[in-house]
């Protein structure tokens, strides 16, 4: 860890907007910070509130769209995060060809017509661009996540960069790289990651320079067969050592880190265990890895001084095996948004899921809603919480 110069400040009160008093102690924890924190360390102000349901609002598989706008909107939320896959915007036939066909013939109708429904409702779209890739882009010749060509994503980057300029202005690059159902083989998945990330970066910023480009979108800790944790991940995606030095020839940009801080048994306030890894209780490693990486010259804001972070996926589990009560994720997730908001580095904070999926659909559900739409206890209180 660096040395760092202590600097006197005086201190500063902790200005909390009155939709969020009514959170159970915040009143208490801005008290006690008042006296602590630095002026230089401001409370978040204006952190987004942003939602993610691809299957709901892209998809439209199983729920009406207009219906999920509307109650997206009446929650306070300004984002919406989507992922965008070249295989989403591509014919089946296209995307299990082994050898790039000469003309590519994209879809973005899904994708237009979702950015300009959220439009309408005061919402903007911010997309993360990813796999699996085709075929002809992968590096065992079948549709997934093994060994994307870093050349054929950079190309893909800048075409959609190119069609969604001036309604787009946000994009991250590539979904949890650190996790095996994302990125494979996970033992060559760092440097892989720096190749995507640099050539998507230079693609995007090459055709929309305005537009932000975060980095990172990782989980939170490492898991068995499964996972790598997030700061070793990034280290290795660096180009940094065990000291931290950075041992490549020209470091990366970036306009903030994306990141999933999931924790799925336990409140927010609680320490998961591992220098390496950052749910939202452990946000501190993350953000002095980011630093660090930044004092190497290893990783540099594009602008300002600092690499802020953007929370893009967060919730606990509402159904299967780490499903806890209703009672707890209404009181788990009020204290999520007042731990987002008070951390001076956090810009989004991000509920994933707003409608309960089918179990053939997918097992993962972190969602506010059943499938009938009905309106549960935990949407009421997040909508008092951030209205």
């Amino acid at each position: 860890m660096p040395t760092l110069k202590a600097v006197r400040t005086a201190p500063i009160p902790v200005v909390v907007p009155a939709r969020l008093l009514r959170i159970p102690g915040l009143l208490a924890l801005a008290a006690s910070l008042a006296a602590v924190v630095p002026a230089s360390a401001q409370a978040a102000r204006g952190m987004e509130l942003a939602l993610q349901d691809d299957a709901v609002l892209l998809q439209r598989v199983y729920y009406d769209r207009d219906t999920a706008l509307r109650q997206i909107q009446e929650l306070g939320v300004t984002r919406l995060r989507v992922n965008l896959y070249q295989t989403r915007v591509l014919p089946d036939w296209q995307n299990t060809a082994q050898t790039q066909p000469p003309v590519l013939l994209y879809d973005w109708a899904a994708y237009d017509n979702l950015i300009a429904a959220a439009a309408e409702r005061g919402m903007r779209v911010q997309l993360t661009i990813g796999g699996p890739t085709p075929a002809f882009a992968t590096g065992d010749r079948r549709q997934g996540v093994y060994k994307p060509d870093p050349a054929k994503f950079a190309a893909f980057a800048k075409l959609a960069a190119a069609h969604f300029r001036g309604r787009v202005d946000r994009y991250s690059i590539w979904n949890e790289p650190n996790h095996v159902a994302w990125l494979q083989p996970q033992k060559s998945a760092p440097s892989q990651y720096r190749k995507l990330y640099a050539a998507g970066y230079q693609a995007v910023k090459s055709v929309d320079p305005a537009a932000q480009v975060l980095i990172g979108e990782t989980s939170p800790y490492a898991k068995k067969r499964a996972a790598m944790a997030p700061i070793k991940f990034l280290r290795g995606a660096m180009c940094v050592d065990s000291k931290w030095r950075f041992r490549c020839r020209d470091g990366l940009r970036a306009d903030g880190y994306a990141h999933h801080p999931y924790e799925f048994v336990h409140g927010p306030k609680f320490r998961y265990p591992g220098a390496d890894n950052a749910t939202i209780g452990t946000l501190g490693h993350l953000t002095r890895a980011l630093d660090r990486l930044k004092k190497s010259g290893a990783l540099r804001p594009s602008q300002g001084k600092r690499i802020d972070l953007y929370l893009t996926e967060y919730g606990y589990f509402r159904t299967g095996h780490r499903r806890i009560s209703e009672a707890k994720r209404v009181k788990y997730l009020r204290q999520a948004y007042s731990v987002a908001f008070l951390h001076p580095r956090v810009r989004q904070l991000l509920q994933y899921q707003l409608v309960s999926p089918p179990v053939r659909y997918t097992s993962f559900d972190t969602a506010l809603l059943g499938r009938d739409g009905r309106l549960t206890p935990l949407y009421h209180a997040l909508r008092r919480v951030l209205n």
